[in-house]
């Protein structure tokens, strides 16, 4: 009898692989179980953080918690967005949930690879476990040590426990920079990097501080007088003291044919169209410290109250006593501080009647905003602050940074409740209000949609199909000190995903040559799990009814006295006379004001719905039973 010797490695990895002791398996076996994951990662930033390593560590973590349960068919990494981003924001996490919703049968479970990594407080996992439990989809963490039971009391005090940890590590990093930042612009003066003030550029100063990063090549910068820029900024601090104002520097730096900040530097804003100097370069350039020669840092900050839809955090200005100024000169001043400071004050002398006007509590508020257009350019008017009350101009493309020409005409003003009370005229004859008020007439202005062209004399409706979309009322809020409280847009996250459709860009992501999923045996279909109470939204976009019964009325039934740059862009129509007359009556006869009727939507293809008229109509039909 023989005995056949084992087959002698000749690998690295057979070696390997001969050497585990039985009983324990390799990390890289066939997963044993039926549930299909997702896996969800996330690293902060590519330039301080390696993502293939992120990467690597959670989705390692994701694979241990998931083996022997199922395996993971697809992979969304998320890299260089804070978690402080809602997840409909995200690009990659928006993906994954476009790509549940329209393939909801072939996913059971989204892991993710660290709660920290994904979560920053317990609004965003509220809003997931909403999202998920409609289509039927676990959610899975590591800290859970499986799937996420919302109805058990542990898991509840858990994902709170991990939601504070979270916070607190926000907190405390954000301290710690911050702070230390501080410190070495006040004490060390040093550049802390951004963008070079306009005057200045930047030159090598040696090596960094940090051994680990000089050792990186990582180079100091500092900031020194630009021969061919800083004689301007002189100019315009120069002028200021001579008294002249901000818009009359602008102008006499356009007509000299001085080039601007964007114009010398092209790479400042490269979408930008250089349009010379304005009222807002001037004022800023007169309003930074910097030029003293002191390093200063901490001048604005990104505001943590509000979010462009881009997901973006607007830029807000600080207050001037938590600006950071170093102590000594770090760089040459262009000015001296007590040019500087006069300089501040004739702009503190010129804006006190506009201070005065907003002593009533920091608040003002335009009822009108976006809604009025110019009768003699067609622009639309800009907000505008006149003796302490409300008011419109349009300046007809015109800037105080440059020269007005003889032949163009003055600037419109119109007072805010001069145009209310003309505007309720137009409500009450047409019918749709009795008299309104000044808040009441704002108030349908902005229900109704409707957008006006007005001048000296008068105004008239626009048709809604020739004029943009307007804007909401705008209203200049004074900033809350201390405010800095996280909002990360609740209740957004199922709603922006019910109008989405998935596309070819949100398939997950399948590591070439490698797959956790079984080669050649398809998984079969699974029906999601769906509440019997709420029914499915349809996930296609329905289009917005193009006009509304109100606003029908409202034009059929508009006054004859308008002027005649109204009736060129509004004439009247015969078509909606009955259907008005018909809105109106109804709604005169359940005794109410046409306002409080409700606007129900119309079909996809903006045909008003049969069934919705003959409502109205009165002569209703029984429904049939939906099947």
């Amino acid at each position: 009898m023989t005995v056949s010797a084992l087959p002698r490695p000749t690998t690295l990895a057979e070696w390997i692989a001969a050497t585990i002791p039985p009983g324990i398996p390799a990390l890289d076996a066939a997963p044993v179980g039926s549930l299909r994951f997702l896996f969800y990662g996330r690293a902060s930033t590519r330039e301080h953080q390696d993502p293939r390593t992120s990467r690597a560590w959670q989705l390692d973590v994701s694979r241990r918690l998931t083996g022997g349960h199922g395996a993971i068919v697809g992979e969304y990494f998320e890299v260089g967005c804070s978690r402080q981003v809602p997840w409909h924001l995200r690009p990659r996490a928006a993906a994954m949930l476009r790509y549940i919703a329209a393939n909801a049968d072939r996913v059971d479970a989204v892991v993710v690879g660290e709660y920290e990594r994904a979560f920053l407080d317990g609004s965003q996992v509220r809003e997931l476990r909403a999202v998920l439990k409609r289509y039927g989809v676990q959610l899975w963490l590591p800290e859970a040590e499986g799937p996420v039971d919302f109805a058990n009391p542990a898991h509840e005090a858990l994902l709170a426990l991990l939601a504070m940890r979270s916070q607190t590590e926000v907190i405390r990093s954000r301290h710690r920079v911050v702070t230390a930042m501080r410190m070495q612009t006040v004490e060390q003066g040093r550049y802390l990097g951004g963008r070079p003030p306009y005057g200045y550029r930047l030159v090598d100063a040696g090596a960094h501080p940090n051994r680990a990063l000089a050792r990186r090549g990582v180079r100091q910068q500092r900031l020194v007088p630009n021969p061919a820029t800083a004689p301007v900024v002189k100019l315009i601090f120069s002028l200021r003291l001579a008294g002249h104002s901000a818009a009359g520097i602008a102008r006499h730096l356009n007509e000299q044919a001085v080039p601007s900040p964007s114009g010398t530097d092209a790479e400042r804003d490269r979408a930008r169209v250089d349009p010379g100097w304005s009222l807002r370069t001037v004022v800023e350039i007169l309003g930074n410290p910097r030029y003293t020669g002191h390093q200063v840092w901490n001048r604005t900050s990104a505001d943590r109250a509000t979010r462009l839809p881009s997901g973006r955090r607007t830029s807000v200005r600080n207050d001037q006593h938590t600006w950071a100024i170093s102590v000594r000169i770090a760089h040459t001043p262009l000015v001296s501080e007590q040019d500087f400071v006069t300089a501040q004050t004739i702009q503190a002398a010129r804006h006190s009647t506009g201070q005065a006007a907003d002593a009533d509590g920091g608040e003002c508020v335009y009822l009108l905003a976006g809604r009025l257009q110019c009768g003699l350019c067609g622009r639309k008017m800009d907000s505008h602050r006149s003796h302490g009350r409300a008011a419109y101009r349009c300046r007809h493309g015109h800037t105080s940074a440059r020269t007005r020409p003889e032949d163009s005409p003055g600037n419109l003003y119109l007072r805010e409740d001069h145009l209310l009370a003309r505007i309720a005229a137009h409500l009450t004859t047409a019918g749709v209000a009795d008299n309104p008020g000044p808040e009441q007439t704002a108030r349908l202005v902005d229900e109704l949609r409707l957008v006006f062209r007005c001048d000296a004399t008068g105004v008239a409706l626009l048709d809604r199909d020739t004029t943009t979309s307007a804007r909401a009322p705008r209203r200049r809020l004074a900033r809350q000190p201390g405010d800095n409280t996280l909002r990360n847009g609740d209740d957004q996250l199922l709603p922006a995903l019910t109008y989405a459709t998935a596309e070819k860009t949100d398939r997950p992501d399948v590591p070439a040559g490698q797959s956790d999923a079984p080669a050649g045996e398809p998984h079969p279909a699974r029906q999601p799990l769906r509440s019997p109470t709420r029914p499915q939204r349809p996930a296609v976009p329905q289009r917005r009814h193009r006009q509304s019964r109100l606003h029908a009325a409202f034009a059929a039934k508009r006054p004859q006295d308008t002027s005649q740059a109204g009736r060129d862009h509004h004439p009247p129509s015969g078509s909606h006379d009955k259907h008005s007359q018909h809105v109106l009556a109804l709604a005169r006869r359940a005794g109410r004001r046409p306002l409080l009727l409700p606007s129900h939507p119309q079909a996809p293809h903006g045909q008003p719905s049969a069934g919705r008229l003959e409502e109205a109509s009165g002569n209703t039909k029984p429904r049939e039973p939906s099947r």
